[in-house]
């Protein structure tokens, strides 16, 4: 094949590609392009997040039409601090920028990003308002093509105006007049050097840049970037740029949650749509997003938290949180991050994915995988007693140890002793794989915990710490926690919908074994009383407390739901009370509000487990009886010892008259016989004497009914 047909075959696509592209790009978006308002996009912008029931509890930006700010009407500040760092030839290039282009492949080689990016403020425009994130050739080429059609259509001042009109400054703000108006209460023309160049340098990535929004320590730095490239291109001299760099900005309050009655998980949608699709892309395409949340149970789970305060700051804390999973979908149904989103100390802070020191919450994780395992059972017999691992001697929460005691009663009453030996059978890094199974990402085996693991003395959230025992609720399957369930854009095309799979973290058997004891508000009394006890309703639970009563945790389950609540200072502070006086009443209330109405649902018992009598002393009972009581095991794990069960007080009773009743016989008997001995010797007696007693006709010719004595016969000579 000649080179000329080489170059045709490999060629003639290319060139296709190269001409048509634009072409067909140019007729696709002619009438955006001829029109400013559509190219603007600022109409059915923002977005719209609706619980599973489809009710709205937040909205943004929808068909919202926003006066256009003339470029005379905007502080020549702000065009200036734009050009020099955006695109510093934007008055002399048609559309795009070869320097510019070529400024921005050596800085990324090189990995200087102060060399900038290659897109013009032309090219920015096209991508913000017509196309979409996607850092692909064809994507870059259609931008290209499209700048240079609104460089052809529209004037440099137009395209300026255009740009600050419709960029995006964080939150809920769009072009430079809200954000002039939100970030310091004035008009754009008002603005300074110091705080136009704070709006510019935050367009990158507005949420995470933004000093009110998000973090003010990158506010500063990128507003950095920005006056040392104004004075660079000779906007500003070097003594204005450090003299503005100094000046402390004073911001009016914003937030991006608005007014919502779930702010941190507004918070937490935004985030994960940002990541999936981009900022840009999320604010400017009218999105309808249908979450999990479940608006009732949201309101139920702050009330009860906004309740419980006046106590928690009484014993010495300031903060509470808390988050309700479905266990069959991983769906979060609600979640509240703090107990207070406007306290301007710690309100924004989410503590339900902020770590914490699980405290005793932790045990029932490797308690759960030891009995799978078969490592214990829940009759199995450990010493509550004074010990000493190797220089760590724990103590339990009252300062008593209660000598022998059951798992069952060991867990349900978080005795801390029998906790730290069953960590020791099971093995630290057994432990902590199984936290890592069921999603606790924070635990992990480079950091040395020793046998303090056992109370909880590693970090987790309250989010994965929930998600693991919703594992527990749904017989060892588990799912991810899902905030998202469907997105659909303005047009009503769905762009998302979740399909989340679980997987199994722990056995059917190890699951239901954990739940059976955690459920057992008999065995949990003792400690407890019923304190956290669901009426009516089969709950397990579990409480944890950190030293010191730093960290109050209370988390539980049915098989239909699981909630987790924390309760502490962020500081860490110490707290006058622990994890069932702090955290309990939360939960109790909000399952107890939650599952009102509801059948109460057992915990489903798994083909692999089997009821077996045992007796106090964990040995398999050769009968059933006063003394033992109905265990669950393991079908291949049963205790290899046995007992006998001691009889009952009334088996004891009966067995006592029985006896009684015998000897009574017996004497009755004796006494029987004796009499009947004695009349026999009498009557023997009497016969020797010759004496009788007789009646009828006599021997004596009597009248023959009386007695007499035999007569003398004569002596005959």
């Amino acid at each position: 094949m000649s080179k000329k047909k080489k170059f045709l075959i490999v060629g003639a696509p290319i060139l296709a590609f190269l001409i048509l592209t634009p072409l067909i790009t140019y007729i696709y978006y002619y009438n955006d392009i001829a029109d400013q308002e559509r190219l603007m996009n600022r109409n059915n912008t923002g977005i719209v997040l609706t619980d599973k029931n489809g009710d709205v509890f937040y909205e943004t930006g929808r068909a919202q039409h926003r006066q256009m700010a003339k470029l005379a009407d905007i502080s020549d500040n702000v065009e200036k601090a734009l050009i020099a760092t955006e695109d510093k030839d934007f008055y002399q290039h048609e559309g795009f920028s070869i320097p510019g282009i070529m400024r921005a492949v050596f800085g990324t080689v090189t990995n200087q990003a102060e060399y900038g990016g290659g897109s013009t403020l032309t090219q920015q425009l096209s991508k913000i308002t017509l196309l979409s994130e996607d850092q692909t050739f064809l994507r870059k080429y259609q931008e290209l093509a499209i700048s240079v059609a609104i460089e052809q259509r529209y004037t440099k001042d137009e395209i300026l105006e255009m740009y600050l009109n419709t960029a995006f400054f964080g939150g809920n703000v769009f072009g430079i007049e809200e954000a002039a108006k939100s970030y310091f209460n004035k008009s754009p023309k008002d603005l300074t050097l110091a705080e136009s160049s704070m709006l510019i340098g935050i367009l990158p990535a507005p949420n995470a840049y933004s000093p009110t929004l998000g973090n003010p320590k990158y506010a500063k730095e990128r507003q950095a970037t920005v006056l040392k490239r104004m004075a660079e291109n000779g906007y500003i001299t070097e003594a204005e740029r450090t003299s503005v760099a100094a000046e402390q900005l004073t911001y009016a309050p914003m937030s991006e949650t608005g007014d919502s009655v779930a702010p941190h998980f507004v918070q937490m949608v935004m985030d994960e749509l940002y990541e999936k699709y981009g900022e840009q892309t999320v604010v400017r395409s009218g999105y309808q997003v249908r979450t999990s949340l479940d608006l009732t149970l949201q309101k139920q789970l702050t009330d009860n938290i906004k309740n419980h305060v006046s106590y928690i700051e009484r014993n010495g804390g300031s903060n509470a949180s808390g988050v309700a999973i479905d266990p069959k979908s991983g769906e979060v149904l609600a979640l509240v991050g703090s107990a207070d989103w406007n306290n301007e100390t710690w309100g924004k802070v989410n503590m339900v994915t902020t770590p914490r020191q699980p405290g005793s919450s932790f045990k029932s994780i490797y308690y759960a995988r030891a009995l799978a395992d078969g490592t214990i059972t829940p009759a199995t017999v450990i010493a509550d007693v004074p010990t000493d691992f190797n220089g760590y001697k724990p103590q339990n929460a009252n300062r008593g140890f209660s000598g022998d005691v059951t798992v069952r009663s060991a867990l349900a009453r978080s005795l801390n002793i029998p906790a730290v030996k069953i960590m020791e059978k099971v093995g630290i890094n057994t432990a902590i794989d199984q936290a890592n199974a069921m999603g606790i990402s924070t635990i992990n085996k480079d950091t040395n915990y020793g046998l303090s693991l056992a109370l909880g003395s590693a970090e987790a959230s309250l989010l994965q710490m929930t998600n693991a025992y919703a594992a527990f609720a749904n017989q060892g399957d588990q799912f991810g926690t899902t905030f998202l369930k469907q997105v659909n854009n303005k047009y009503g095309d769905n762009i998302f919908k979740a399909n989340e799979t679980s997987k199994k973290v722990i056995s059917a058997e190890g699951a239901y074994l954990v739940s059976s004891i955690l459920s057992d508000n008999s065995a949990r009394a003792p400690t407890f009383g019923s304190s956290l006890t669901v009426s009516g309703k089969t709950a397990a639970v579990k409480t944890g407390t950190t030293d010191d009563q730093r960290d109050a945790w209370t988390i539980g389950y049915t098989p239909e739901l699981a909630v987790g609540v924390w309760v502490g200072n962020n500081d860490n502070a110490t707290m006058l009370n622990g994890g069932s006086g702090m955290a309990g009443p939360i939960w109790v209330n909000t399952m107890s509000q939650a599952l009102r109405g509801r059948q109460d649902v057992k915990f489903p018992v798994p083909a692999g487990i089997v009821q077996r009598s045992v007796c106090p002393n964990g040995g398999l009972a050769n009968r059933s009886g006063y003394g033992t009581y109905t265990e669950s095991f393991l079908s291949w794990n049963l205790p290899t010892k046995s007992c006998t069960p001691e009889k009952s007080p009334e088996e004891l009773e009966a067995e006592r008259k029985a006896e009684e009743e015998k000897k009574q016989a017996e004497e009755e008997k004796k006494r029987q016989e004796e009499e009947a001995a004695q009349q026999e010797e009498e009557q023997n007696q009497d016969d020797e004497n010759g004496t009788g007693t007789g009646n009828g006709n006599g021997n004596t010719g009597g009248n023959g009914n009386g007695s007499g004595t035999t007569p003398t016969l004569p002596i005959t000579p």
